[in-house]
């Protein structure tokens, strides 16, 4: 085994041991004190009779498992923002968590190229795999966002059947959450549960907005409020925008079924560039170092990479219509 090797297999493990020494230390911890905090919510909210014990009385805002650090990072609207895009994604971590394995995936990277002398490519690659954890959160909000249009014309009608047959808005608010799959259970779930501890509907209501930002969940949010200030038959409003979002949602992935072959073409175009330089680098590196040293590839490496970030907004824009 050559030493390059050697040294990246002791890198390797030394990096594992020490993750895995961070959770044991810090994650797990934080974790049980959540639970704790959320045990004794319910014992102190037991007085407002809220049923289950899974209800989740307390959420979790946090952004650090350490309370001196997140009144802290409190403070800075762009990790704010950061919070709540990871909060839309489903995902159960924390921001610190988050940009702790963007910068541990990139120091990893970048020790890895120190150690194989690829130093011209080190910072890029450091970059590109500090990135994954933010595409994942992305993908994944990008799926739950999918998985809600899919699933909200069928708890639109499950609230108008509920409501012809008599049952309080509040309370079938509270049959979707417990009968319907996920997101939308979470969702419906999280806007009764705030409405129940004495938040105005209202309020409620526009915090799904937030959560969910989608045309449809603004339109039911926005024909609610009118309904519940100039009056109206709620059950027909509801049947109505049923209807209306099941044919959006249809029509949606109608576009999505024409454009497959675009969205295909974007993926291909973009990825082959990038994966066919890092094969060059890996086994003939020669060949690509006069992009790099020599001025005019220098010149033609801007340029390449200038024209493919073009091209990639150009397809992105062909292939993404609003419905």
């Amino acid at each position: 085994m050559s030493i390059e090797l050697l040294t990246a297999a002791i890198f390797l493990a030394v990096a594992i041991l020490l993750f895995a020494g961070l959770y044991v230390a810090f994650i797990a911890p934080a974790s049980g004190r959540q639970m704790r905090r959320r045990l004794a919510a319910i014992q102190q909210t037991a007085e407002y009779d809220l049923g289950e014990a899974e209800l989740q009385i307390v959420r979790d805002r946090t952004m650090s498992s350490s309370p001196a650090l997140d009144r802290i990072l409190v403070q800075m609207k762009s990790l704010r923002k950061l919070q709540l895009y990871i909060a839309q994604s489903g995902m159960e971590i924390t921001v610190m968590t988050l940009l702790g394995i963007s910068f541990g995936l990139a120091v990893f990277t970048y020790l890895i190229c120190v150690i194989f002398q690829l130093w011209i490519f080190s910072v890029v690659l450091a970059v590109c795999f500090a990135s994954i954890p933010g595409i994942v959160v992305g993908y994944k909000r990008h799926r739950r966002f999918w998985d809600f249009e899919a699933q909200f014309p069928d708890a639109l009608e499950m609230l108008t059947r509920a409501v012809r047959a008599g049952y309080a808005f509040t309370s079938a608010l509270r049959l979707i959450a417990d009968e319907m799959p996920e997101p939308v259970a979470g969702e419906f779930r999280a806007t009764y549960e705030q409405q129940n501890l004495g938040l105005p509907l209202r309020d409620a209501l526009t915090n799904m907005g937030v959560r969910v930002p989608l045309p449809d969940v603004h339109i039911f949010v926005s024909a609610l409020q009118i309904q519940r200030e100039t009056g109206g038959n709620l059950a027909e409003i509801l049947e109505n925008l049923s209807a209306v979002v099941r044919e959006r949602f249809k029509l949606l992935r109608q576009v999505r079924v024409y454009t497959a072959e675009g969205r295909i073409s974007l993926v291909i175009l973009t990825a082959v560039p990038p994966f066919l330089a890092l094969l060059f680098i890996l086994f003939n590196r020669q060949y690509l170092m006069p992009l790099f040293t020599d001025p005019l590839g220098q010149k033609m490496l801007v340029g390449a990479v200038i024209l493919q970030i073009i091209g990639f907004l150009v397809l992105k824009k062909i292939t993404t219509l609003k419905v």
